[in-house]
Protein backbone atom coordinates (compact mmCIF):
# COMPACT_ATOMS: atom_id res chain seq x y z
CA UNK A 1 0.00 0.00 0.00
CA UNK A 2 1.69 3.54 -0.74
CA UNK A 3 2.12 6.34 1.34
CA UNK A 4 -0.76 8.01 0.45
CA UNK A 5 -3.36 5.20 0.65
CA UNK A 6 -2.18 4.58 4.33
CA UNK A 7 -2.33 8.42 4.70
CA UNK A 8 -5.66 8.49 3.75
CA UNK A 9 -6.67 5.68 6.26
CA UNK A 10 -5.21 8.01 9.30
CA UNK A 11 -7.21 11.01 8.22
CA UNK A 12 -8.96 12.05 12.08
CA UNK A 13 -6.63 10.37 13.95
CA UNK A 14 -3.62 12.46 13.31
CA UNK A 15 -2.66 15.48 15.75
CA UNK A 16 -2.59 19.26 14.02
CA UNK A 17 1.26 19.19 14.23
CA UNK A 18 1.44 15.80 12.64
CA UNK A 19 -1.13 16.55 10.01
CA UNK A 20 0.81 19.28 9.09
CA UNK A 21 4.18 16.93 8.51
CA UNK A 22 2.37 14.92 6.37
CA UNK A 23 0.87 17.34 4.03
CA UNK A 24 3.96 18.83 3.96
CA UNK A 25 5.99 15.23 2.87
CA UNK A 26 3.29 14.60 0.59
CA UNK A 27 2.96 17.87 -0.78
CA UNK A 28 6.40 17.30 -2.85
CA UNK A 29 7.76 13.95 -1.91
CA UNK A 30 10.81 14.00 -4.04
CA UNK A 31 11.69 17.40 -2.57
CA UNK A 32 10.97 15.99 1.12
CA UNK A 33 13.31 13.26 0.45
CA UNK A 34 16.43 15.03 0.48
CA UNK A 35 15.42 16.32 3.85
CA UNK A 36 16.34 15.45 7.29
CA UNK A 37 13.98 14.67 10.07
CA UNK A 38 15.15 17.71 11.20
CA UNK A 39 15.22 19.61 8.10
CA UNK A 40 11.51 19.13 7.92
CA UNK A 41 10.63 19.79 11.57
CA UNK A 42 12.82 23.25 11.06
CA UNK A 43 10.31 23.98 7.56
CA UNK A 44 7.51 23.73 9.83
CA UNK A 45 8.46 25.03 13.47
CA UNK A 46 7.42 21.91 14.68
CA UNK A 47 9.69 19.09 16.99
CA UNK A 48 11.85 16.73 15.09
CA UNK A 49 10.27 13.85 17.18
CA UNK A 50 6.95 14.81 15.45
CA UNK A 51 8.44 14.01 12.29
CA UNK A 52 9.79 10.65 13.60
CA UNK A 53 6.32 10.13 14.84
CA UNK A 54 4.78 10.33 11.72
CA UNK A 55 6.89 8.46 9.95
CA UNK A 56 6.13 5.47 12.35
CA UNK A 57 2.52 5.77 12.26
CA UNK A 58 2.61 5.44 8.28
CA UNK A 59 4.35 1.94 9.41
CA UNK A 60 8.01 2.48 8.82
CA UNK A 61 10.63 1.66 11.62
CA UNK A 62 11.58 5.69 11.27
CA UNK A 63 12.42 8.33 9.11
CA UNK A 64 14.70 7.50 7.62
CA UNK A 65 12.94 4.24 5.74
CA UNK A 66 10.27 6.52 4.87
CA UNK A 67 12.55 8.94 3.30
CA UNK A 68 13.65 6.31 0.86
CA UNK A 69 10.08 5.89 0.00
CA UNK A 70 9.21 9.13 -1.02
CA UNK A 71 11.50 8.80 -3.36
CA UNK A 72 10.18 6.66 -5.00
CA UNK A 73 6.37 7.71 -5.16
CA UNK A 74 5.13 7.94 -8.14
CA UNK A 75 2.74 11.75 -9.09
CA UNK A 76 4.67 15.07 -8.90
CA UNK A 77 8.53 13.02 -8.17
CA UNK A 78 7.76 11.51 -11.63
CA UNK A 79 10.13 13.34 -14.11
CA UNK A 80 8.71 15.02 -17.38
CA UNK A 81 10.68 12.46 -19.48
CA UNK A 82 8.84 9.24 -17.61
CA UNK A 83 5.27 11.59 -17.97
CA UNK A 84 6.45 11.52 -21.87
CA UNK A 85 7.70 7.85 -21.69
CA UNK A 86 4.07 6.42 -20.00
CA UNK A 87 1.63 8.01 -22.29
CA UNK A 88 0.05 5.11 -23.70
CA UNK A 89 -1.02 7.05 -27.07
CA UNK A 90 0.57 10.44 -28.86
CA UNK A 91 -2.05 11.57 -30.91
CA UNK A 92 -4.13 14.37 -30.73
CA UNK A 93 -7.66 12.56 -31.60
CA UNK A 94 -6.57 10.14 -28.26
CA UNK A 95 -6.30 13.15 -26.24
CA UNK A 96 -9.20 14.97 -27.11
CA UNK A 97 -10.86 11.53 -26.04
CA UNK A 98 -9.30 11.59 -23.15
CA UNK A 99 -9.98 15.04 -21.64
CA UNK A 100 -14.13 14.49 -23.30
CA UNK A 101 -14.22 11.49 -21.10
CA UNK A 102 -12.69 13.87 -18.10
CA UNK A 103 -15.13 16.83 -18.76
CA UNK A 104 -18.17 14.38 -18.83
CA UNK A 105 -16.95 12.40 -15.67
CA UNK A 106 -16.75 15.98 -13.67
CA UNK A 107 -20.26 17.01 -14.94
CA UNK A 108 -21.45 13.62 -13.22
CA UNK A 109 -19.46 14.29 -10.20
CA UNK A 110 -20.21 17.85 -9.65
CA UNK A 111 -23.78 19.08 -9.11
CA UNK A 112 -25.05 21.96 -11.09
CA UNK A 113 -26.26 23.66 -7.25
CA UNK A 114 -22.66 22.53 -6.13
CA UNK A 115 -21.50 25.26 -8.52
CA UNK A 116 -24.56 27.76 -7.81
CA UNK A 117 -23.18 27.71 -4.17
CA UNK A 118 -19.40 28.39 -4.91
CA UNK A 119 -20.91 31.47 -7.35
CA UNK A 120 -23.14 32.88 -4.32
CA UNK A 121 -19.87 33.09 -2.29
CA UNK A 122 -18.26 34.79 -4.78
CA UNK A 123 -21.59 36.95 -5.35
CA UNK A 124 -21.34 37.62 -1.77
CA UNK A 125 -17.73 38.17 -1.27
CA UNK A 126 -16.06 41.51 -0.36
CA UNK A 127 -13.14 40.40 -2.55
CA UNK A 128 -11.96 36.84 -3.97
CA UNK A 129 -8.61 35.58 -3.39
CA UNK A 130 -7.18 32.75 -5.55
CA UNK A 131 -4.72 30.17 -4.40
CA UNK A 132 -3.22 27.02 -6.30
CA UNK A 133 0.38 25.43 -7.18
CA UNK A 134 2.89 27.56 -9.49
CA UNK A 135 1.42 25.43 -12.11
CA UNK A 136 -2.23 26.39 -11.78
CA UNK A 137 -1.30 30.09 -12.47
CA UNK A 138 -3.01 29.53 -16.20
CA UNK A 139 -6.41 28.60 -14.21
CA UNK A 140 -6.04 31.27 -11.52
CA UNK A 141 -5.22 34.33 -14.34
CA UNK A 142 -8.53 32.82 -16.30
CA UNK A 143 -10.64 32.60 -13.27
CA UNK A 144 -9.47 36.53 -11.86
CA UNK A 145 -9.72 37.96 -14.78
CA UNK A 146 -13.56 36.67 -15.47
CA UNK A 147 -14.69 37.47 -12.02
CA UNK A 148 -13.13 41.15 -12.30
CA UNK A 149 -15.16 41.62 -15.42
CA UNK A 150 -18.28 40.90 -13.70
CA UNK A 151 -17.21 43.77 -11.56
CA UNK A 152 -16.35 41.73 -8.58
CA UNK A 153 -12.51 42.53 -7.06
CA UNK A 154 -10.10 39.58 -7.32
CA UNK A 155 -7.00 38.83 -6.53
CA UNK A 156 -4.56 35.72 -7.39
CA UNK A 157 -2.35 35.00 -4.77
CA UNK A 158 1.74 34.63 -5.69
CA UNK A 159 3.74 32.02 -4.72
CA UNK A 160 6.23 33.52 -2.02
CA UNK A 161 5.45 33.08 0.95
CA UNK A 162 6.39 36.72 2.17
CA UNK A 163 4.06 38.54 -0.63
CA UNK A 164 1.24 35.57 0.45
CA UNK A 165 1.80 37.26 4.00
CA UNK A 166 1.44 40.69 2.52
CA UNK A 167 -1.91 39.89 0.68
CA UNK A 168 -3.15 38.23 3.44
CA UNK A 169 -2.51 40.87 5.90
CA UNK A 170 -5.58 43.19 4.70
CA UNK A 171 -7.78 39.90 4.62
CA UNK A 172 -10.85 40.21 6.62
CA UNK A 173 -14.75 39.20 7.06
CA UNK A 174 -16.45 38.95 3.91
CA UNK A 175 -13.54 37.91 1.91
CA UNK A 176 -13.38 34.65 0.00
CA UNK A 177 -10.12 32.19 -0.32
CA UNK A 178 -10.44 30.23 -3.37
CA UNK A 179 -7.77 27.22 -3.56
CA UNK A 180 -7.11 24.66 -6.32
CA UNK A 181 -5.54 21.67 -4.92
CA UNK A 182 -3.09 19.56 -7.64
CA UNK A 183 -2.40 15.68 -6.70
CA UNK A 184 -1.85 16.72 -2.91
CA UNK A 185 -2.30 20.07 -1.23
CA UNK A 186 -0.01 22.39 -1.51
CA UNK A 187 2.05 22.59 2.51
CA UNK A 188 0.89 26.28 3.06
CA UNK A 189 -2.99 26.00 2.21
CA UNK A 190 -4.02 25.02 5.57
CA UNK A 191 -1.83 28.50 6.94
CA UNK A 192 -3.99 30.26 4.50
CA UNK A 193 -6.85 29.18 5.18
CA UNK A 194 -6.24 29.40 9.13
CA UNK A 195 -5.37 32.92 8.66
CA UNK A 196 -8.81 33.24 6.18
CA UNK A 197 -10.66 31.19 9.38
CA UNK A 198 -9.24 33.99 12.06
CA UNK A 199 -10.21 36.92 9.86
CA UNK A 200 -13.80 35.33 9.17
CA UNK A 201 -13.09 35.31 5.87
CA UNK A 202 -14.88 32.24 4.05
CA UNK A 203 -12.83 29.55 2.41
CA UNK A 204 -13.29 26.91 -1.10
CA UNK A 205 -10.93 23.99 -1.83
CA UNK A 206 -11.52 22.55 -5.51
CA UNK A 207 -8.89 19.66 -5.39
CA UNK A 208 -8.70 17.18 -8.70
CA UNK A 209 -8.57 14.31 -5.67
CA UNK A 210 -11.20 13.00 -2.43
CA UNK A 211 -10.23 11.99 0.34
CA UNK A 212 -7.48 14.90 1.91
CA UNK A 213 -7.72 15.99 5.47
CA UNK A 214 -7.89 20.10 5.62
CA UNK A 215 -7.42 22.06 9.01
CA UNK A 216 -9.41 24.08 9.24
CA UNK A 217 -12.18 22.52 7.27
CA UNK A 218 -12.93 24.70 4.03
CA UNK A 219 -16.73 25.98 4.03
CA UNK A 220 -16.89 24.25 0.81
CA UNK A 221 -14.97 21.33 -1.32
CA UNK A 222 -15.46 20.29 -4.91
CA UNK A 223 -13.94 17.78 -6.08
CA UNK A 224 -13.20 17.59 -10.05
CA UNK A 225 -10.66 14.59 -11.41
CA UNK A 226 -8.65 15.10 -14.26
CA UNK A 227 -7.60 13.28 -17.21
CA UNK A 228 -7.48 9.06 -16.14
CA UNK A 229 -3.53 9.58 -16.34
CA UNK A 230 -2.17 10.07 -13.35
CA UNK A 231 1.10 11.00 -15.29
CA UNK A 232 -0.50 13.71 -17.22
CA UNK A 233 -3.34 15.77 -16.22
CA UNK A 234 -3.69 18.63 -17.94
CA UNK A 235 -5.81 21.55 -16.83
CA UNK A 236 -8.89 21.61 -18.98
CA UNK A 237 -10.83 20.43 -16.48
CA UNK A 238 -10.29 23.02 -13.90
CA UNK A 239 -10.17 25.36 -16.80
CA UNK A 240 -13.52 24.64 -17.89
CA UNK A 241 -14.98 24.97 -13.91
CA UNK A 242 -13.87 28.34 -14.32
CA UNK A 243 -16.02 29.14 -17.68
CA UNK A 244 -18.67 27.00 -15.84
CA UNK A 245 -18.58 29.94 -12.98
CA UNK A 246 -19.60 32.96 -14.45
CA UNK A 247 -22.53 31.25 -16.53
CA UNK A 248 -23.58 30.47 -13.09
CA UNK A 249 -22.81 33.82 -11.86
CA UNK A 250 -24.79 35.09 -15.15
CA UNK A 251 -27.32 33.25 -14.24
CA UNK A 252 -27.87 34.07 -10.39
CA UNK A 253 -27.60 37.90 -10.53
CA UNK A 254 -27.84 38.52 -14.47
CA UNK A 255 -29.06 42.29 -13.49
CA UNK A 256 -25.66 43.04 -11.32
CA UNK A 257 -23.94 40.80 -14.14
CA UNK A 258 -24.79 42.72 -17.47
CA UNK A 259 -24.70 46.37 -14.96
CA UNK A 260 -20.71 45.23 -14.89
CA UNK A 261 -20.09 44.19 -18.30
CA UNK A 262 -21.57 47.46 -19.49
CA UNK A 263 -20.03 49.65 -17.24
CA UNK A 264 -16.78 47.62 -18.63
CA UNK A 265 -17.72 48.82 -22.02
CA UNK A 266 -18.09 52.19 -21.28
CA UNK A 267 -14.76 52.45 -19.50
CA UNK A 268 -13.13 50.89 -22.47
CA UNK A 269 -14.02 53.40 -24.96
CA UNK A 270 -12.76 55.92 -22.94
CA UNK A 271 -9.25 54.33 -22.19
CA UNK A 272 -9.36 52.19 -25.60
CA UNK A 273 -10.33 49.11 -26.41
CA UNK A 274 -7.64 46.81 -27.64
CA UNK A 275 -9.28 43.89 -26.46
CA UNK A 276 -13.16 43.84 -27.38
CA UNK A 277 -15.00 42.10 -25.00
CA UNK A 278 -16.64 38.46 -25.46
CA UNK A 279 -19.96 37.43 -25.66
CA UNK A 280 -19.93 34.96 -21.82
Amino acid sequence: MGIQAVARQLEGTLSESSRRVLNLLLADPEEMSHLSASEVARRLGVHEATVIRVARQLGYTGYRQLRAELGRVDGDSVSSADRVRSRETYTLEALVDDEAAAMRRVARLIRQDQIDELARRILDARRVILFGPPYAGPVLNVLERRVRRFGLESVALPTSGRLIAEHLTTLSEGDLVLSFVFRRPDGRLDRINGVAESRGASTVVIADEDGFTYRPAPNQILVAPRGPNPNQRSLMVPILLCYALPNSLHHLASERVEQALQQLDDIAKVVGDDEPSHAI
